[in-house]
């Protein structure tokens, strides 16, 4: 009876929590990941699309992993204060009005970027940490596994290691912890945010995975410009806001992450095919770019022959096993195998037309230009 209602309830409810639904520059959307014309749609007051009911629940339970890692670390030798701590980061025109923070239950002025810290963990040394926990899925953790830095989270520790460090200098050393909501395994990024420099250094990665002992990947990696960056973002955010703009889109219509699953997928999609066939055509380009379309259709035509040869060579080689009766075959370096299945395809034929829905779409082609005919007229 309540797993009927758990997934309607959450998606009602959504649209009540009135500090998600308006729009201000905070740390959580600082990163240079997040879609500019997304914000943009989201501070211009553009209805979202509801999100659905299950992806409400698994926002939520994300806040309730993070409780889980607090209770572990409060088993350890290390120490855990200032839980959801207040941050404030003073960022001239990032906002058009003030926001009600409901943790704090005050008001936020609008040349502030405000926030909550997860907490600050000093180590038996005596050594503090400003921590950020993040659960993400699987998918998302197998991503970061593979080194891909996580921008956006980044982005968030360093505004908020600027903001403490205007109180207390010392507070240079972030720690970035992420938790695989499906395994449980983690990453951690340990880092230093230099306030004068506004360089984020992230110098190595640790991933646990188990019972095994954690691996070690040294990075040295650095980020410059990191928080002056996101806030010329947010002003430009709250820029073209005022005046109506909408940037340009930063991905293709067939883009499935993030634009499937953006609340303002539908009106930022919505002109596009009106307005790529409303541009100028025939306009004259730069020699660079002549160069690029040569070496794009040259690629072109040797995509195209390797496939074909590709293809030759595949059926040679399945004949040669139909001709000797064999579906595997062997040289002294490969194995040569053919196998055969049924494939489960979807008869269109079948499938209700109300199925089908229209969307934008591109085409992109090179093509060679046609030289001019000579129109030179020849007297005898």
């Amino acid at each position: 009876m309540f797993a009927d209602i758990i997934n309607k309830l959450a998606k009602e409810f959504q649209g009540q929590d009135e500090e998600k639904v308006s729009y201000f520059a905070r740390p959580s959307l600082a990163g240079p990941e997040r879609c500019i014309r997304a914000l943009t749609y989201h501070a211009m007051g553009e209805p979202a699309k509801p999100y659905p009911g299950r992806a409400i629940l698994t926002f939520d339970d994300s806040l309730w992993h993070e409780e889980l890692t607090k209770d572990w670390f409060r088993k350890s030798i290390y120490r855990i204060h200032s839980e959801q701590m207040p941050v404030d980061i003073p960022s001239p025109g990032v906002n058009m009005v003030s926001h009600w923070c409901k943790v704090c239950e005050k008001d936020i002025r609008p040349e502030r970027i405000h926030g909550h810290l997860d907490w600050i963990t000093q180590d038996p040394l005596g050594k503090e940490w400003v921590v950020e926990h993040k659960a993400i899925n699987h998918f998302g953790f197998e991503r970061l596994k593979e080194k891909a830095l996580p921008l956006e989270y980044l982005t968030q520790v360093a505004l908020y290691s600027l903001g403490l460090q205007l109180i207390q200098p010392s507070l240079v050393s972030v720690l970035l912890l992420i938790k695989n909501k499906n395994t449980s395994q983690y990453l951690e990024f340990e880092c230093e945010y230099r306030l004068t420099e506004d360089t984020l250094f992230i110098h190595k990665q640790i991933a646990s995975f188990g019972d095994a002992p954690a691996k070690v990947t040294i990075l040295n990696q650095e980020i410059p410009n990191i928080v002056n960056s996101s806030l010329a973002r947010f002003r430009d955010i709250k820029n073209f806001a005022s005046e109506r703009y909408l940037p340009l889109r930063p991905y293709s219509p067939n883009t499935e992450y993030p634009c499937g699953y953006c609340n303002w997928a539908v009106p930022c999609w919505a002109g596009y095919v009106d307005e790529i066939n409303a541009l100028e055509t025939d306009v004259a380009l730069s020699a660079d770019l002549e160069t690029t379309a040569r070496y794009y259709k040259e690629l072109g035509a040797q995509e195209s022959e390797i496939k074909k040869e590709r293809e030759q060579l595949k059926e040679i080689l399945k004949q040669a096993l139909l001709n000797i009766g064999a579906r595997t075959g062997k040289t002294d370096n490969y194995t040569v195998a053919l196998s055969a299945f049924i494939r489960q395809e979807i008869d269109k034929n079948l499938v209700p037309p109300e199925a089908f829905k229209p969307v934008p779409a591109e085409r992109f082609t090179v093509t060679k230009t046609k030289e001019k005919k000579d129109e030179k007229i020849h007297s005898n």
